[in-house]
């Protein structure tokens, strides 16, 4: 029992972040079970290439 008090606060964070992570992947399925990878583009089949088609258009903008 002495070991649980000692422990409270690291055992309290732990649960903590194990709920944020837990909802983080929920949050992933979920998208992906709709048809959507999470970045908004329209009729996405959980496509990889949203952020990299992101990450292009910002630097073709950046250079014109």
């Amino acid at each position: 029992m002495a070991w649980l008090a000692d422990n409270i606060m690291s055992i309290v964070l732990l649960i903590a972040l194990a709920a944020i992570v837990f909802l983080i992947v929920r949050n992933k399925v979920r998208a992906k079970k709709s048809g959507g990878c999470g970045c908004g583009c329209p009729g996405c089949s959980g496509c990889s290439g949203c952020a990299a088609k992101s990450k292009s258009d910002k630097q073709t903008k950046s250079v014109k």
